[in-house]
């Protein structure tokens, strides 16, 4: 082989090595990519049915309906914002739900060896509750406590749903045991409310914020067969306090739920706890609406293009709409992207979206105030708990950027750093072209001095 060949393929495969090198180096530069699989949240689909429960003992687990609704079980996992943890796990749930136009439905089952319905010193009972948040645009977080953001929580108690459903709504005041000397009777007597539920309606706002609603708009009712647990919630859709209760309207929401296990000394916010879950609110169906679209569509096929355009217009002057109002509808929604900040670390702490995409960033501070500032960009947030912190950009310069806390929130404050990238990145893509054209000329310079060459040494001969 000719050594000119032989110095080309070997320069060939110099540059190539070099170029992967390039490469690799390039994608590594701020360490070894992380890898970590992204858990997405289960869809609980809420369709339509003609149906009302009155919550009877039969509705709650033998009635036909529930056959016809598939249930998604849902894994359970300790409440971890306090320890110590549950002694034991109740590992899953399943949950079934449905809505008849006027109400809201939940059953909620799991497998329970013994029913705790008694409350004593040493002694707890069996209890679940379903949370959903006030906000249909918070973050979702899996402590149940409304963290930031706050959540309308129905929690459920055996003890509670003994003394309901037997009729013990009226319960007689209680006096103490003793009394003071001078007195001819107990004055300082010790009231129970009205039982008016076995489900108690609370709001809540971070831990430590729980409180119990003045109107108590939840009805529940449990039964406990054969080492299983069924409780069914019940509830009206909307109600006229918007302020203070989840509203339910056709579309995605979001709720989470919990349950208690008196048998491992549940209570309080010792619990087992699901993800936060995806509920698909599905709307009515009227029977004549297939006949109505088959009726427009034949409408619009004889329509011309002109009479469209009438047609289009008046469409929009009975529906009131805008140039301003039409504007904002097809306007490009955001790509909302969640950050949690704690010290010293956000979650997560790498970003990777396309050019020109449309971005909000919610921060959500876990312990003490936190910013994030994206160089390059110029954008600064702050978050402290309670408070989201958010912005909206345009992510118009590709490259990869560094954000970085900007409030002094510890020891470790300088190293709690991220990174956004922002993707096609044409630096990158330069170098590449630069690398290749660089390999093209060398790789002609090659070969036009070894032609040069071969063409003296035949001329050399031709004279010979």
């Amino acid at each position: 082989m000719n050594n000119k060949i032989i110095i080309a393929i070997i320069i060939m495969v110099t540059l190539g090595i070099f170029a992967w090198l390039v490469d690799y180096g390039w994608q590594n530069r701020y360490g070894s990519p992380e890898t970590y699989q992204e858990i997405l949240p289960k869809t609980l689909t809420v369709n339509y049915h003609d149906e009302d429960l009155a919550l009877k003992e039969g509705d709650v687990f033998a009635v036909p309906i529930w056959q016809k609704i598939l249930a998604v079980e849902l894994e359970l996992s300790h409440q971890i914002t306090e320890k110590p943890w549950p002694k034991g796990l109740i590992p899953a749930v399943k949950v079934q739900a449905f809505h008849n136009g006027k109400d809201i439905y939940f059953k909620m089952t799991w497998e329970d060896d013994h029913a705790n319905t008694t409350i004593s010193v040493d002694a707890f009972t069996d209890g679940c509750a379903v949370a959903v948040p006030l906000d249909a645009n918070a973050p979702l977080r899996s402590i149940m406590m409304g963290f930031s953001s706050p959540v309308n929580i129905w929690h459920w108690k055996a003890e509670k749903d003994i003394l309901y459903w037997q009729g013990k709504t009226n319960l007689q005041t209680v006096y103490s045991d003793f009394t003071y000397p001078f007195e001819n009777e107990e004055i300082l007597s010790v009231s129970i409310p009205e039982l008016k539920s076995a489900v108690t309606d609370l709001l809540a706002q971070r831990a430590g914020s729980l409180t119990r609603k003045d109107k108590q708009v939840v009805q529940g009712r449990g039964v406990w067969h054969n080492g299983t647990w069924s409780v069914l919630f019940k509830r009206s859709l909307k109600t006229d306090n918007s302020q203070q209760d989840c509203q339910f309207p056709w579309g995605k929401h979001s709720a989470s739920f919990a349950v208690w296990d008196g048998n491992q000394n549940d209570r309080g916010s010792r619990k087992s706890l699901s993800a936060w879950v995806n509920l698909q609110i599905e709307s009515p169906k009227p029977a004549n609406a297939q006949v109505k679209g088959s009726n427009s569509n034949t409408n619009v096929h004889k329509t011309s293009w002109l009479g469209k355009l009438g047609a289009f217009s008046l469409l929009s002057t009975a529906n009131g709409a805008t140039s301003e109002s039409q504007s904002i509808e097809v306007e490009k929604e955001p790509r909302i992207i969640d950050i949690t900040a704690k010290r010293f670390e956000y979650t997560p702490n790498r970003i990777s979206v396309q050019k020109g995409e449309l971005v909000t960033i919610r921060m959500e501070s876990l312990d003490v105030t936190h910013g994030l500032y994206l160089d390059g960009y110029g954008i600064n947030i702050k978050a402290r708990p309670g408070l989201i912190g958010k912005a909206t950009f345009i992510a118009d310069k590709t490259g990869r950027f560094s954000f970085r806390c900007s409030e002094t929130c510890g020891e470790f404050h300088p190293y709690m750093i991220g990174f956004f990238d922002v993707s096609p990145n044409n630096r990158f893509n330069l170098f590449v072209w630069i690398i290749g054209i660089t390999f093209m000329i060398i790789l002609g310079f090659v070969l036009l001095k070894g032609k040069q060459e071969k063409g003296v040494e035949t001329n050399v001969a031709a004279e010979q």
